[in-house]
């Protein structure tokens, strides 16, 4: 029963589902790329000691996504943390980047060297 308790809370929404069909639609605010990644120990051991964050105690991941805001004419990088198949206790992203060029290739890269979280965009 436990097991089962922990599996919904955790996985009360899942941002990878809703990011692949953000991608699919046709009008209004697109997803442009996303991807999902796999968090490195020191992100980790920094997300769970920032008092800012809400409590994330089975996250592994993260998911990364790019939407083109046209009325703005300004990108939108959302992240979140989340399990590895894209739950999320919470559907708010922790970190959200708005840039005029797009930001997302980098925040890519700094993830995947384990340096996001102390990065300033």
């Amino acid at each position: 029963m436990k097991r089962r308790l922990k599996k919904k809370v955790q996985n009360k929404y899942n941002i990878f589902k809703e990011a692949k069909r953000q991608k699919h639609k046709l009008k209004g605010n697109q997803c442009l790329e996303y991807e999902l990644l796999p968090m490195g120990k020191g992100d980790k051991i920094s997300l769970l000691n920032d008092e800012m964050t809400p409590d994330y105690p089975n996250v592994s991941h993260w998911i990364v996504d790019v939407y083109y805001r046209k009325i703005e004419n300004v990108f939108q990088v959302r992240i979140f943390p989340c399990s590895k198949f894209g739950g999320s206790p919470t559907k708010s992203p922790v970190r959200m980047i708005f840039s005029c060029d797009n930001v997302f290739k980098k925040v890519v890269e700094d993830i995947k060297k384990d340096k996001f979280w102390d990065a300033e965009y």
